[in-house]
């Protein structure tokens, strides 16, 4: 039983991996502007999903108590390689809240090397929504 549960999380770390570079590429490829979309919708999703009592399985339609994870990742991942940006901002929140309850308190190192690159492409919409901020203010500040 020890060797299944062994497969299942390489198995499982191996796809969020790949996944998290897709959507790094995917958030490599948005505006400025929609970054900032990205990242507010991104709050959103997390926050959404902090609510229910178990966040990782957030976006699924038919939640199941003993699932170890939903199919809710894959199909955001996908998303986000749309050719429609409304679906690629939302397949890359819903991938970045979902991967990240899921992988929070994980306690294999390979989770949590992929909890961290979760972490690194929130800091990257972050970043662009901090360096945002003062042109923006300064663009007020002139037409004051």
């Amino acid at each position: 039983m020890d060797t299944m549960i062994t497969m299942l999380t390489l198995w499982r770390r191996w796809m969020l991996a790949r996944q998290a570079e897709v959507v790094r590429r995917a958030v490599s490829g948005l505006t400025p502007e929609q970054r900032r979309q990205t990242a507010d919708q991104t709050l959103a999703e997390i926050q959404a999903a902090a609510c229910l009592p178990i966040p990782h399985l957030h976006g699924d339609t038919q939640q199941s108590l003993y699932q170890p994870w939903s199919p809710v990742a894959s199909r955001a991942a996908q998303r986000a390689t749309d050719r429609s940006v409304q679906l690629r901002q939302r397949g890359i929140a819903l991938w970045l809240a979902v991967v990240y309850h899921e992988t929070r308190q994980a306690r294999d190192p390979g989770l949590q090397a992929v909890h961290r690159s979760v972490l690194g492409i929130l800091r990257e919409l972050r970043e662009t929504v901090k360096a945002q901020a003062p042109a923006e203010q300064a663009w007020f500040n002139a037409a004051a």
